[in-house]
Order: structure tokens, then sequence, then C-alpha cells
């Protein structure tokens, strides 16, 4: 085959010399968060740190100051919410996992900016929260079966027995149906006892059906059946999209069982003739390449030999070639990728253009010759990272598409790691040097994590990291299976698992060039911001001129900022930092008394993305690395208590439920909707209050975030609600009407008596509906709580005062609090009553250390008690994009 004559264009044109919004309204950022773990015990705490990149080049962004970080329970609430300073794109945080949490979590976090870009540049990683405390409980899903009719209609049928008492349990309960593609519900009827029988009609097709109870409390239990674990799917992909007739094919292949995973499977493809073409055999995650020549004449079909799908559907048919078309084929030979375009449809010139990352690199232009063309080029000329290769005819116009995986090698950051031993005593310490190279050996300026932990928590080769995620789990939709497998240096076979993952997964998810979604434009943030609006309170007048405000903030300290809006009244302040849950602020426009009183002010408030969980039945699956976690946490706990208990004292939460005389009044209150799980004093209430705060919810929300979540909106007005669902508020007795809520946040804390939190309320959705009347009964909330608000002589709402017009008096959120992680020194003699077993996994953490201009830096720690095998984990990145990654193992012995 000859080698066609090929034009080079190198057509890199973009460029950072410039850091104007202008230059970037099509560039979103790269988040990424590296986390301590993906397994977590409750009471345990998620240390994380936050990069935030160019995503054309993983320069560090100095675009966004602020980032958002979201933990999200298996309900879809967000239960933890940071907000996270970013120093050139680099940040770092914590969040502390409460004793109750148990199930799949998903963590996401976010730029301002990048919301103009939907979900595709969101970071999302789902972990693992293990509950140690739980008590063993029977779950109620009694034997599920699956039945088929002589109809042939298919049944689901079981029991479901609650071992309360026959008094507290309904006469029917609602069963929430969950199989992946849509969800029902049906409400079972009990029948003798404590046993509840159900049979419902589901689809033919399904091979798991998830079940959990839905009562007025929360959801207590689940359970999921599958229906068919010898269900596989198999799909085909073809190189350049279609089989085309007379052309070699290079065609990928995926197989996925019914948990979503991949089967590692062999077979054999026939044609319909009955003869065999050629043997395949997929990798550990059932992918893999074969190849074979199209005959549009002809159907081919592949054969399933494994044993594990002897039962199952074992003949898959291929796509049907095509007369006409043309073929992109992409291959690695030796130092060069090689491309080759063969074509039985086009005669005249054709184009392929070559980007990464919505980076145009290069264009060859050539004339087809015998309908062929071939050309290389030297892998060092092109990017690290995922290639698209386009096809295009004469006109300009596409005709097949190819991604393919370059690993040149020159973009990457070399991290050298040495340690001063290889084995070390209990409690020894240990000194790291640590020096960061470029391309030749050249030092680089570098910020660099490190991570240190045993070694039987680490799932090397499986788990992402860094370099995964920049080049390639953040540039391709959908969630990939062990993504740190295609960049195991140790598995030979890394770059034909790459391939086979481009032409399956990558073909159709590749996030390149990114597009603005949504009519709504996020400015980006450099900085915490307070934006707004100054509107006048009628329709009828119109603001004259710019108005100048001024802003108090008032955090551990006050500070004032003075701003003038734009002729439609916009307008925009940037703060310093601050750090804390939330601070009070106040707003005051300056033109005048009898003016003031015709302005209302609005600010721009933070809303949280849409959350969208996707629900793995499957997930949290027992491994051994599982059940060695959870037995060495055990094990340290335990060790915690017993040592706490000789030595130690056991401190009491602040807010506790304090026992209290019921009159028969309250106590008909608590039959009705519940005993409260918290009671805040008034007194206690009043002797938090400063000479700065605003009315009840300030008290709250300085003093009780953990309790109760004050939400603001952009006129001002406040919402509480208790974590974990939706809370109405409940004034002696009364649950207040929509209408009354704007009093209770400035009800002044000297006529309240105490304050009553009633968690997971009795009968919530009757309340509910009282509340709310218009609810539709499908959208009513399952569970939520009550703040019950006790008022000295039931004087009620009415002493409580609104905001003045031309002010705004209000909260916002500022910067979470930073908390460092422990790490003990044991370079001094320790007290008795001090030497607890240090029983720690994660021995050590330090999200942010810098290189000097020499590309060194160096670090200590100290080891604990565990003997073992325990391995550093650096992870790096250059001012210039470069990434760097290495890990070290070392052992405390004897």
């Amino acid at each position: 085959m000859l080698m066609a004559t090929c034009m080079f264009f190198n057509i890199v044109s973009f460029s950072q010399t410039t850091t104007s919004i202008g230059a970037y309204t099509e560039v979103p950022e790269k988040v990424y968060l590296q986390l301590t773990s993906k397994e977590y015990t409750s009471g345990q705490t998620i240390w994380f740190k936050a990069l935030v990149t160019d995503s054309r080049d993983h320069t560090p962004s100095y675009l966004s100051g602020v980032l958002y970080v979201d933990l999200i329970d298996p309900n879809g609430q967000i239960v933890s919410h940071k907000i996270i300073k970013l120093t050139s794109g680099i940040g770092h945080g914590f969040i502390d996992l409460p004793e109750s949490y148990n199930g799949q979590f998903l963590i996401r976090a976010y730029t301002q900016w990048n919301r103009n870009f939907g979900k595709e540049f969101m970071f999302k990683e789902y972990i693992t929260i293990h509950e140690l405390i739980k008590q063993k409980e029977e779950n109620p899903f009694g034997q599920l079966r699956r039945v088929q009719n002589e109809e042939g209609k298919v049944f689901l049928s079981g029991e479901i027995e609650l071992k309360e008492t026959v008094k507290t349990n309904p006469g029917k309960i609602k069963v929430k149906l969950d199989w992946g593609a849509r969800k029902d519900s049906i409400w079972v009827k009990r029948n003798k006892g404590n046993t509840y029988f159900f049979k419902h009609e589901i689809p033919k097709e399904l091979n798991w059906i998830s079940l959990a109870l839905d009562t007025d409390e929360r959801f207590n239990y689940s359970k999921t059946v599958v229906l068919k674990d010898d269900v596989l799917d198999l799909q085909f992909f073809p190189e350049s999209g279609k089989m085309v007739h007379g052309l070699y094919s290079k065609v990928g292949y995926k197989a996925v069982g019914f948990d979503g995973k991949g089967r590692k499977i062999q077979g054999d493809v026939f044609d319909n003739k009955g003869r065999k073409i050629t043997s395949f055999k997929s990798n550990s995650l059932g992918m893999g390449i074969f190849h074979l020549k199209a005959d549009s004449n002809l159907r081919f079909h592949v054969k399933i030999n494994s044993e594990k799908t002897s039962t199952a559907k074992t003949l898959f048919p291929l796509p049907k070639a095509v007369q006409k078309g043309s073929v992109l084929s992409i291959e690695k030979t030796k130092d060069k990728i090689r491309l080759r375009v063969i074509s039985n449809d086009l005669k005249d010139s054709v184009s392929v253009k070559i980007s990464c990352r919505a980076v145009d690199y290069y264009l060859i232009e050539g004339m087809l010759v015998q309908g062929s063309l071939i050309s290389k080029i030297p892998i060092e000329n092109l990017p690290n990272g995922i290639l698209v290769f386009t096809l295009m005819d004469k006109k300009q116009q596409p005709i097949a598409e190819r991604l393919f995986y370059n690993e040149s090698g020159k973009d990457e950051l070399q991290v050298e790691l040495i340690t001063n031993k290889s084995n070390y005593n209990r409690r020894e310490k240990t000194k790291l040097d640590i020096q960061a190279l470029e391309e030749g050996k050249k030092p680089s300026i570098a910020n660099m994590s490190i991570k240190v932990i045993n070694k039987n928590q680490w799932r090397e080769g499986i788990d992402g990291f860094i370099r995964s995620h920049f080049l390639l789990e953040s540039e391709l939709r959908g969630q990939i299976e062990n993504p740190g497998q295609y960049f195991d240096k140790e598995n030979p076979g890394r770059h034909g698992d790459m391939d086979a993952l481009l032409l399956t997964q990558g073909w159709r998810n590749y996030k390149y060039p990114p597009k603005r979604q949504g009519n709504r434009f996020f400015w980006p943030q450099p900085r915490l911001t307070v934006r707004g609006v100054v509107a006048p309170l009628s329709s009828k007048n119109k603001i004259q001129k710019e108005i100048d405000l001024t802003l108090a903030t008032f955090g551990k300290e006050t500070s004032l900022y003075s701003q003038r809006t734009d002729s439609l009244g916009n307008f925009q302040f940037l703060l310093d930092d601050t750090y804390g849950e939330q601070i009070r602020i106040l707003l005051h426009a300056n033109n005048g008394k009898k003016r003031r009183k015709k302005l209302s002010i609005k600010i721009n408030d933070f809303f949280p993305i849409e959350v969208n969980y996707k629900h793995n039945p499957f997930a949290g699956k027992m491994d051994e690395m599982t059940t060695t976690l959870l037995k060495e946490e055990q094990r340290r706990k335990r060790t915690d208590m017993v040592f706490d208990s000789l030595y130690g004292v056991t401190q009491l939460d602040e807010v506790v439920v304090e026992d209290v005389r019921l009159n028969p009044e309250r106590r008909e209150l608590y039959e009705k909707y519940g005993k409260p799980d918290v009671i805040i004093s008034g007194d206690s209430l009043r002797h938090k209050e400063k000479k700065w705060s605003y009315g009840l919810y300030s008290i709250l929300l300085f003093n009780y975030g953990s309790e109760v979540i004050i939400e603001r909106f952009p006129d001002g007005f406040m919402l509480a609600q208790i974590p974990g669902g939706p809370s109405l508020v409940m004034v002696d007795g009364r649950l207040i009407q929509k209408y009354e809520y704007n009093y209770v946040p400035h009800m002044p804390p000297g006529v309240v008596e105490n304050l009553e939190l009633i968690k997971f309320a009795k009968s919530f959705k009757e309340s509910y509906l009282q509340v709310f009347p218009e609810t539709h009964p499908m959208e009513l909330p399952a569970a939520g709580h009550i703040i019950s608000i006790n008022t000295k002589g039931k004087v009620g709402l009415y002493s409580s005062d609104k905001p003045k017009p031309g002010t705004l008096d209000t909260t916002i959120e500022v910067f979470s609090p930073i908390k460092e992680f422990y790490t003990p020194k044991y370079d001094k003699p320790i007290p008795v009553n001090e030497q607890k077993p240090d029983l720690r996994s994660l021995i050590h953490w330090k999200p942010s250390l810098n290189t000097d201009e020499k590309g060194k830096t160096s670090e200590s720690f100290y080891n604990g008690d565990v003997l073992g095998d325990y391995v550093i984990i650096i992870e790096a990145i250059s001012k210039e994009g470069y990434i760097g990654y290495q890990t070290k193992t070392f052992s405390v012995v004897e």
C-alpha cells in the first residue's frame, strides 16, 4: 500500500497571556478532589485536597477562588455543604461524619463558573460509609420470589414481618420499588399479627429489583433481589462507527453483567454460513478488540462460550456492514502514531484534524491513493491524554471520528521520593526527601500532597488518582470502572485496555468541545462575593441614578465596604477572607430617608445544583479489604473506649434533651407529634444573644448550626430546617401558616420559654398538608421534622419586627473552617495516662506542600503501633500543568 503525500499544519492557537472573561467564555475548569479514602466508618473524618485547573492544559486556575463541596446521602439530601478557599487553584478541607451515617454517599465539587457548563465538569465520587455501632436488626423482608403464571405474567411475591407490637403497626404499609429504569410503589395490607403479604406484577425483563419501606418515620429497611444473575449485555463498536463492505475493521466490544459491571468473556465470531471468522478473549473488565473484513452480503454474530453465561443468551449479532463508507484507523507504532484512511466512497482529497481537549494541534491533508491515505506523527509532538482524530471530506464535513490515548510522557512531572530507612520501629520518625522534575531533569516548582496509609487499605491499580482523573475520567461521561488499571505501569496490557475503553465507552461520551448550558450566566468567583440588585418597591417607580451602598459584615471582626450600583441597580462587593459557617451582613442604601423607603435590596443568593444521585443497589458489597478495614476500626474504637474509661473523661454535648415536667397539654402534643430530641431553653438563647443579634434565627444560626440550619433567600427571608428533611414550625402548640413564617426569624429571644426539635415527627404528611394544603399527594415528603417554639405567656409571634425598606439584614455563607490533621509526636516521653495505643491506619496527611526553586522539599511524621506495610502516596501539580504521582512502601516492624 502506498504512502499518500500529506501536508501537516500545526494549528495550536490558544494562549494564556490574558485572563479576561472574554477569553474564557467557552473554557470550563476541571475540578479534582483527592480523598484520603473511598471507604470510611461512621465517626471518621473525610480529608480532601482540591485542585481546580484550566480544562485545556491543566494549569492551576486563577479564575475561581471559591469551591463548593457537598456530601449527599442515599436519599439525595445534601447533608454537608463546604465552601473551600482556592489559592492559585489549590485548596483543602474536611468533612466530619456523624456516628449514624451508613451507606453509599456522593461527594461532588464545583465552582460557580463551571455551572455555565451544566454537570459535565462537576467532580463526583461515590464513597461508602460503614456504621460500626449499628445494632443488629433482622431485615423485615422475608423470602422474595419471582413467580410466572400460566398467562406468562411475572410477579414478585413475598412477606414483610415487622417486629414491633401490633398496636404500633399500621393496617397497611407502603413499599417503594426501584429497578433502575423505573420506580413504583405499592400499598401492602396486614394479614395476621405483624405479617404483610404482597404479590405485584413486574416487567418480565427485569434482572433485579430493590424494595424499601416508606413510613412516616423514615426509610428504615431496604432489600435488593437479583432475579437473573446470568444476564449478559454485549455491545459492539466498530472503529469509525461503521463496518464498511470490503474493508478490514477493528471492532471493540464490551460485556456487562446484571449489576452494570464488566464481565470477563471469551467467544468466537461466525458468519451466517456457520464459518468461524475469529476468536477473542476480553480483559477483566469485559472489553477487548477483534478484527474482521466486513461483507454487506453476510451477517456476523458472536457466540459466547464462557461458563458463567451457559444458561443465558449466548448469541449476539454484530452491526450490519454498509455498502459504502470510510474507515479511520489509528494505532501506535514504536514512537509514532500511525493513522490510515481507507474508503470505497471518497475519491478526492481528505483531511484529518487532530485535537486534544478542544484545542486543535494538527491538520493533515492529502489525496487518497487507491482509496487510501497513510500518515505518521511523532508521539512527542502531541500532548499527553485523549486525542481526537476527525476525518473530513474535501468540503471539511466530518465523516468519522476516533479517540486515541497518547502517552508521550513530556507533560509528566517526575517525583523522586527517598525515605531515610525502609524499616521502622513503632512510633519511630520517618523522614522524606522529595524532588519534582520536569522533562530533561529540570527542577520544577510544584504543589503536592502526601498521604501515608496502611497498605492493606490501598487498592493499587484500581482506584482513580490524579493522573487518571485529569487525563481520562474528567474527559469521558459516565463512570469508568477501575480507572487506575489504565495507568498501572505494572499492567502490561494497559495500552490495549485503554484502546478498548476509548473504542467502546469513549466514542459517544467525549465531553469536548464544551458547550454552555442554560440561559443564566454565572460569573466566576475570585473571592467571597455579595451580588444583588436595588429595585423600587413599586413597579411605577424607577431608579433615577446610581445608588451608594454600604455593606457591614459581622464576623470575628466588623468590616465596612462601600459600593455604587450601576444604572440598573446592580451591585457587587468583593469581601475579605472570612471563615465560619455563616455571618450576618447589613446592607444600607445611602440616598436619604424618603428615597430609601421606596427601595428594596435583594442579593443573588447561592442555590445548590440539583442533586443527581444514582442509586446503586449493589454498592457496599463486602470484600476482604473492607472486612479488614472494619475489623481494624472496631479494634481501634474498643481500645479508645477502654483507655478513656481508665484515664479519660467523656464530655457531654452542649445541646442535650433535659427532663421536663409535662402538663396535660404538653403530654398531648408529645403523643401526637412525638417527643423532642433536643430542647434549648430560653435562658440558653438569651445567654448567647449578642448586641448585633437580630432575632431568634440569628442566635440559632451562630450557635446551634449542627442542630438547625438557617437558609436565607435574596429578599431577606429566612427559613429554619432540621437536617435530614423538611421542617415545619409550631408556636405554642399550633402549626403556623405559610404567611406567618415571615415573623419567626425576628422573634425576640426574651419571649421564648424554650425551643424543641422533634425529629421525624409522627404523622408528618398530615401536618404538612395542614400548612401546605395545595401539595399533590404524590409530592408529599415521606418524613420531616417540627421546630416547636414555646413562648412565655403564649404571646406568640406578635412581638416580632420586620426589616426596614432600603436595608437588608441577612446572612451569607463564608469559607468553611479549617482543621489541621492531627499527627502525634513521640520525640518526648509521654505520661502514662496519655499513652493510648496508636492504632491509626491513616498515618499522615499533608494536603499542601510546595517545592523550592530546586524542586525540592521535605516532610516527616511518626509511625503508629500497628505492624505491617505502609505506602506513601504523593500527588503533585506544577504551575505549568504537569502532573506527578509517586508511591513508596515501607514497613513497621518489631
